[in-house]
């Protein structure tokens, strides 16, 4: 299935599927497709995604992937909210906290390799919120380093925005 299904306008959304994947990884996702899978929460179109994400890849490809396998949903931007299915708005089944510490491991996994290890070891030991932010300065510098500063802000600011939601 490849990407050009999809319209930049498009919204993709997170399934029930998609919820369960996150909480008992199934279909052994590579790092950048669920790191793609974390971020998305229905707000933001294909062109956003692909232009905000850039550094982990083909998004288009990804996405359709996740499409593929019934993990997220794809709604057009002027549909609206109360056109989506129960499935696509669900509520997420693990708590932020735990979603922002999968996403910054797979985003350095993604974008890191091998040099990732380090940093994740330290990941390791953060389960708080308030832990996972005493360690964004140094996810900052070592994804900044690797793809870039715009990035690996747009990486925090979504890992933040991910916990005011807790």
């Amino acid at each position: 299935m490849k990407g050009s299904f999809m319209k930049p306008t498009d919204v993709p959304v997170k399934t029930e599927t998609g919820n369960q994947e996150l909480a008992h990884r199934k279909h052994k996702l590579s790092p950048r497709s669920r790191s793609l899978l974390i971020v998305i929460h229905g707000t933001e179109t294909v062109a956003e995604l692909s232009r905000n994400l850039h550094a982990l890849g083909d998004i288009e490809d990804s996405l359709s992937q996740l499409a593929g396998l019934g993990l997220i949903a794809v709604r057009d931007r002027t549909a609206s909210a109360q056109a989506l299915s129960s499935a696509a708005n669900s509520p997420d089944i693990i708590p932020p906290a735990q979603q922002v510490k999968q996403l910054l491991n797979e985003t350095a996994v993604a974008v890191l390799g091998f040099r990732s290890f380090l940093f994740v070891l330290k990941l390791e030991h953060a389960y708080t919120a308030e832990d996972l932010r005493a360690i964004f300065p140094e996810y900052r510098r070592v994804v900044a380093k690797a793809k870039g500063e715009p990035f690996a802000h747009s990486m925090v600011q979504r890992a933040e925005a991910m916990l005011a939601r807790g």
